[in-house]
């Protein structure tokens, strides 16, 4: 909530395929986003008594340790756990590295499955949507610009006759603070002194970067029998509608915060009955 005083918590949403929320969650604030999964997968199991389920989450929750600790078995998707979630950009990279996805691939479509010995038994389907790729490659050109505006102003404030800026220290807090405004920090090789300070772009990190512009890919054991590339594609594309509930919840709309509760059975309550507020 911005106050600094108030513990912080950290709310899991279980929706089904259609986006309606099912289940809601309270965890200590220190709970990292990809260990809240297991209570899901014992909430989906024990609470609603399913057998076969597959679960969708984004890259930052179903991540390679859950994958092995939590949901992969000895027989793959034997014990009824499937999953869907997405690679990470220096996962992708790597797969451009290694050949074993082709830019090529899209030149007559936007979806196609490749395979690759990193990920044995599963599949990667590979996606460029377009629009996205003109949108980032926009966003990047407007943040590149405003970060080195503001580096040069560094490099003229330690150039100044009058009252320079000086000391490694002080120059690197400014620097740190521009970097860090618009993370950035990855595209621009820089060096600091006592008494001055410089910077360039990387142009050859920047090119690799745009080069796989609007370029994701789903990774899932579900089978192909089970569900063809457009669907799973689909499937991954269908947490919006979680977000759509979250952003409900936290937002003017329902209003979760601020939360005038401390013991932790009413702030569970409290979430719950937000939660109970979106069905109606």
């Amino acid at each position: 909530d911005g106050t600094g005083w108030q513990p912080p918590i950290v709310i899991g949403l279980l929706c089904s395929a259609e986006g309606c929320p099912i289940a809601v969650e309270v965890f200590p604030g220190n709970t990292s986003d990809p260990t809240t999964l297991r209570s899901a997968l014992t909430t989906a199991r024990e609470r609603f008594g399913l057998t076969h389920v597959v679960f969708v989450g984004d890259r930052g929750l179903i991540t390679d340790a859950r994958i092995t600790q939590d949901l992969k078995s000895d027989d793959d998707t034997a014990d009824g756990l499937a999953w869907i979630t997405a690679l990470r950009a220096p996962a992708i990279r790597a797969l451009v590295e290694t050949d074993a996805l082709q830019r090529s691939l899209f030149d007559q479509q936007d979806l196609g499955e490749i395979t690759s010995d990193a990920y044995p038994g599963e599949r990667l389907i590979a996606c460029r949507n377009p629009l996205l790729a003109v949108e980032r490659a926009r966003k990047r050109v407007e943040l590149l610009a405003a970060t080195e505006r503001d580096l040069a102003a560094i490099t003229a404030a330690a150039a100044r006759a009058r009252r320079p800026l000086r000391g490694k220290d002080r120059i690197g807090v400014r620097v740190g603070r521009v970097l860090g405004r618009f993370k950035m920090a990855k595209h621009f090789n820089h060096t600091i002194t006592d008494d001055g300070f410089t910077s360039r772009r990387d142009d050859a990190g920047i090119a690799a970067e745009a080069a796989l512009d609007g370029i994701s890919v789903i990774r899932t054991n579900v089978p192909a029998t089970t569900l063809g590339a457009t669907a799973v594609v689909a499937a991954y594309k269908s947490l919006a509608h979680v977000e759509r509930a979250f952003r409900t919840m936290k937002s003017a709309d329902l209003e979760v915060r601020p939360i005038h509760h401390r013991k932790d059975e009413r702030i569970r309550a409290h979430v719950f009955v937000c939660l109970s507020l979106i069905h109606i």
